[in-house]
Order: structure tokens, then C-alpha cells, then sequence
């Protein structure tokens, strides 16, 4: 009997594309408050949010799933030395929008990581063929 508890690949790759469409609209919605921070530190906010999402993305594709593992936690690592030193952080980034961010980022990369390594189905045989007259 196959359990409700496991999805199969068709849905964990909706799960994670939909995941994926929420939290890049929330993403871009919480830079979208950012006026006061000068375009430089803006850029360098934008290049490693993006390398952020590329991680996740590559974390739901990737076959070397310890390569993806261990590039995800460099850039937990690099997310969190930027928004907890003060030094790293953009300037002009209110400590509203570094906590909005971090935990706009920390829960979808909860998610991704739970839908990732919650249990799939195996791939079911093919459906025997009619048989020809």
C-alpha cells in the first residue's frame, strides 16, 4: 500500500517550483523597501541573494547531493556573517530588513530542504502496453 505520507517526484517539484514562486515574490517585495541603502551595497545585497537562490535551486537538481549540501551551507555561512557583523552588512539596511531577510531566506531554505528529503515514491513500472490483436 503506498502511504500518504510520501510524495511522489511530480509533486515534490511542484512543491518546490511553487515554494520557489512565493518566496522570489516575497523576496523581491522585501527589496523593494530598501530605499535608503546606496546602490553599491544594493548590488552586492542583489548578487548574493541571487546566489542564494541559485543554491536552493541547484539543491532540488543536482545528483551530487553533497556538493549541493556543502555549497549550501558556504552560503548559510556567508548569509550569516552579513547580516549578524555589523561591518558586512549593507549600509543603510535597517535591522527590520536584515531580520525580514534572514527570515524570509531561513524559512525557505527549511522548506526546500524538507521537501527535498521528505520520502518519494519510487518510480513506478510502466503501465503493462494493451495487448495488440
Amino acid at each position: 500500500m503506498v502511504s500518504i505520507w510520501k510524495q511522489t517526484k511530480a509533486e515534490r517539484l511542484g512543491s518546490v517550483d511553487g515554494f520557489n514562486l512565493f518566496f522570489g515574490a516575497l523576496l523581491g517585495a522585501n527589496l523593494g523597501t530598501l530605499g535608503t541603502v546606496p546602490l553599491k551595497d544594493y548590488v552586492l545585497l542583489i548578487i548574493l541573494l541571487a546566489g542564494t537562490v541559485a543554491v536552493l535551486r541547484m539543491i532540488s537538481t543536482s545528483e551530487r547531493r553533497l556538493y549541493a549540501l556543502g555549497t549550501l551551507a558556504l552560503y548559510i555561512g556567508l548569509l550569516a556573517m552579513v547580516f549578524t557583523n555589523d561591518r558586512m552588512t549593507p549600509t543603510g539596511l535597517s535591522e527590520g530588513d536584515v531580520n525580514r531577510l534572514a527570515a524570509t531566506l531561513a524559512v525557505w531554505i527549511m522548506a526546500v530542504l524538507a521537501i527535498e528529503f521528505a520520502p518519494t515514491h519510487a518510480e513506478e513500472e510502466a503501465a503493462p502496453k494493451a495487448d495488440q490483436a
